[in-house]
């Protein structure tokens, strides 16, 4: 395993400041902007807290370091600052998950996984392919029981998994980059488990011969060993998947579908979200308080729910931020949330 490090003194630890104007609020939600766009040209994909205080945003910076774009970024006072690691990163960062301050891994293109055990200072892991080839495809999110079992998905059918850490990852299924449009195959884009048995991966199923797709939503009791195909009716991307508990759940994706569930998947029904963007991410606090943020090229949009999505509000957004794709919501509770769009901007529940 390569061993990356970044500096343990705060003096090389390369700070990017946050744009901190409080003014900017969205009227019908009171979110507040903490950052507008991000001072170096970085794309933001996903954001997590582990409290009030502390959280981690992940992401591409290539207009900074062509060589080096992906990047991590850390904040120990709610997102007013943050701070940069060190550590050089060939390759963009997709998703990130923390089991608590410490303890968090992030994964992202030509399959990259790193992880961190003080929540600053974040080193290389490996997964191997046949035990010979290094995992080149792209993960897209990851996903941790506790400090050794952990779970992340990706494109080209790819489960993989480890039960040290990350110090050791097999790959389940998949792994393996094949030819363009030749076969067909699963992307999978979200994953979430509620124990070391049970889980749900979300994505889409891909017929190149038909020239057709299906969403895929599927379901494991035995801690991944098998799957089970959980039925929508539906033919739309999944970009996230996100269960309170073993019953209720929630899917979110293309054309703005959002897929509802009350027994742990055995029946998913759509619910109306008012929109035809695709949805990129969706989280609750509880049974009844949601939201689910998303959008494309020069559209943004912010969904709320306050009786469990069987209505969705499109919420108001200031002028300055309304064309901002929005990539991903971190929900602490239901007075606390936090959400990143594609320039950089940073927004937190008033």
């Amino acid at each position: 395993m390569n061993r990356l490090k970044s500096s343990r003194h705060l003096s090389k630890i390369i700070r990017f400041s946050i744009i901190c104007t409080l003014a900017f609020t969205l009227p019908a939600a009171g979110w507040v902007i903490l950052q507008k766009s991000d001072p170096d040209i970085r794309d933001y994909m996903s954001i997590t807290f582990t409290g009030a205080k502390t959280g981690w945003v992940v992401g591409s910076a290539a207009f900074e370091d062509f060589e080096n774009p992906g990047f991590i970024g850390y904040t120990k006072n709610g997102g007013a600052t943050w701070e940069k690691s060190e550590i050089k990163l060939k390759s963009d960062l997709h998703g990130i998950y923390f089991l608590d301050a410490n303890h968090g891994w992030a994964v992202g293109a030509d399959g990259i996984i790193v992880s961190t055990n003080n929540g600053r200072d974040w080193e290389r892991q490996v997964c191997k392919v046949d035990k010979v080839l290094e995992l080149n495809t792209a993960l897209k999110a990851v996903y941790f029981i506790n400090k050794d079992v952990g779970y992340a998905v990706g494109q080209n059918d790819t489960i993989i998994s480890t039960k040290n850490g990350g110090r050791h990852w097999e790959t389940l299924q998949g792994g393996k980059v094949g030819n363009v449009g030749d076969d067909e195959t699963s992307m999978f884009n979200a994953i979430q488990f509620l124990d070391e048995n049970t889980g749900w991966i979300a994505g889409v199923r891909v017929f190149p011969e038909t020239k057709s797709q299906k969403t895929v939503i599927q379901k494991t009791t035995d801690g991944a060993m098998t799957w089970e195909m959980q039925e929508t009716g539906k033919e739309d991307i999944l970009e996230d998947i996100f269960f309170l508990d073993a019953s209720v759940g929630w899917a979110v994706g293309e054309n703005g579908v959002i897929l509802h569930t009350t027994n742990g998947g055995k029946k998913w029904e759509e619910q109306k979200s008012g929109t035809t963007e695709t949805l990129r991410s969706v989280q609750f606090a509880d049974k009844h308080t949601g939201w689910a943020v998303g959008g494309d090229f020069g559209v943004g949009i912010i969904l709320s729910t306050n009786n469990g999505g069987k209505k969705w509000e499109i919420e108001e957004m200031a002028e300055e931020i309304q064309k901002i794709k929005m990539m991903n919501v971190f929900v602490l509770d239901k007075d606390t949330a936090w959400l990143v769009g594609s320039t950089g901007l940073i927004l937190k529940s008033k």
